[in-house]
């Protein structure tokens, strides 16, 4: 037993099978008090662990899971701090070697090795330190990487690429092959619902996956020497997209590619709801198909977002050089915007980018706000779609997993501080499932 000042922050270890985090000030606790759980990760029985606390006027408790899902109970006490499980160590929290920690800061996104996108869950909306609790703050703790979180409140999957991707001008390379988190498709159910919108859904999030998942050196873009252009058309610089636009009916813009494995051909044309032009695309001189800048329904989010990224997957071609060629069929100035092609299958494993997928988080059964408060079928549905994006890339050869958020956070109400938002025990269990896919790497 030791008794440390009120002000302390104390980080607590059993061994080396466990890891902290950090509780601050949080929902649970008085607001003058900072605190360490400590929390088994690896599949072991578990040990049960009392932490005690000056500031805490009466008993409190909270159920901890560990990756087994096997339920350990936390006390929370007066007096002073007490840690029970074996060989158990205290720390004050200017000593952070004692849980093998570092400090990581926020970086610049283009050298970040983990960049985490998503909407207020990921930014760790209603925590009191999101700089701390959110679970991509965790991860980054545990793992010991920099890392950069981007996400923003009541983002839709339309939203990342326009709102967070592409004005952090985020762009993997195969030298550094980042690892991604992305969550988003709460506010997509809660605002559109199921049905027509899913289709929209499932667009920007294929494209904003691929986008991620594909390094550039296998990427030809709209600024590169292999692509060409014939009629009238511009450069869009605008928010970084460096999209070629073209500007009048005939007018084409064409991508060489060479590739030296067989596999599918990416493509990421720009989703507009203010633009009615339409095209058509080819590969090698053959129509593949047509396409729209308008999607049906339109893109309209909460946040105003009204143009985002588009996904086409061409078909398997084999190893060798192909042309993919862009033609405006619409009349008008309005036509299609487009940044570039890309080859999945070329780079080496690697060199691949990590991208980490979430499903749709639990909601708090019975809750004020949320589509799937009184019934998860609705919840359900996104992550079916959510789960066939997945499984488009992880086929293709990517690096693209899901972390499965639902395996480790219930939605309780001990885990939640409202209908829709994990507190901090929500965000460490959303950390774990984080974790669970991260190690397959």
């Amino acid at each position: 037993m030791k008794s440390v000042p009120v002000d302390a922050e104390v980080l607590v270890t059993a061994s080396s099978n466990h890891r902290c985090f950090e509780l601050v000030a949080s929902r649970t606790l008085p607001p003058n008090a900072s605190w360490a759980l400590c929390k088994p990760v690896l599949d072991n029985a578990g040990t049960w662990v009392e932490i005690m606390g000056r500031g805490v006027s009466r008993a409190k408790r909270m159920m901890v899971k560990t990756r087994r899902s096997l339920r350990k109970m936390v006390s929370l006490r007066t007096a002073h701090f007490h840690a029970f499980a074996g060989s158990a160590l205290l720390f004050s929290s200017s000593i952070l070697v004692g849980c093998g920690l570092s400090v990581n800061g926020v970086f610049k996104t283009s050298i970040a090795h983990y960049r985490a996108y998503g909407a207020s869950i990921t930014q760790g909306r209603t925590l009191s330190n999101p700089a701390k609790q959110a679970y991509p703050a965790l991860v980054a703790e545990f793992e010991k990487v920099n890392f950069v979180n981007n996400a923003l409140a009541g983002d839709q999957a339309c939203d990342v690429p326009t709102r967070q991707i592409f004005p952090n001008k985020d762009s993997p390379t195969a030298h550094l092959h980042p690892t991604y988190t992305v969550l988003v498709g709460t506010n997509d159910v809660d605002v559109k619902g199921v049905g027509a919108y899913e289709a929209v859904f499932m667009l920007c999030h294929k494209a904003l996956i691929s986008w991620l998942a594909v390094p550039l050196e296998y990427k030809v873009l709209a600024t590169s020497n292999e692509m060409k252009t014939s009629g009238p058309g511009s450069l869009d610089t605008k928010n970084n997209w460096n999209a070629w636009t073209t500007g009048g009916p005939g007018a084409t813009v064409s991508f060489t590619i060479t590739t030296r494995k067989e596999g599918p051909i990416y493509a990421w044309p720009r989703i507009d709801d203010k633009n009615p032009g339409t095209y058509s695309y080819s590969l090698d001189g053959k129509v593949l198909g047509a396409g729209s800048t308008q999607t049906t329904p339109r893109i309209s989010t909460e946040n105003f977002t009204t143009d985002s990224l588009g996904f086409l997957r061409l078909p398997v071609v084999s190893a060798g050089t192909h042309v993919v060629e862009f033609t405006q069929t619409s009349e008008g100035a309005n036509g299609l915007s487009i940044l570039g092609i890309g080859a999945p299958a070329e780079a080496r494993a690697d060199e691949l980018p990590t991208v980490l997928v979430g499903n749709i988080t639990y909601q708090l059964h019975g809750g004020s706000i949320g589509a799937c408060v009184i019934s998860d079928l609705p919840c359900l549905r996104y992550i079916q779609d959510i789960e066939a994006d997945v499984n488009v890339f992880s086929s293709d050869g990517l690096r693209v997993r899901l972390f499965d958020t639902r395996k480790y956070m219930f939605g309780t109400a001990a885990e939640m501080n409202d209908s829709l938002h994990p507190n901090a025990l929500g965000h460490i269990e959303l950390s774990q499932s984080v974790e669970a896919s991260w190690r397959n790497q």
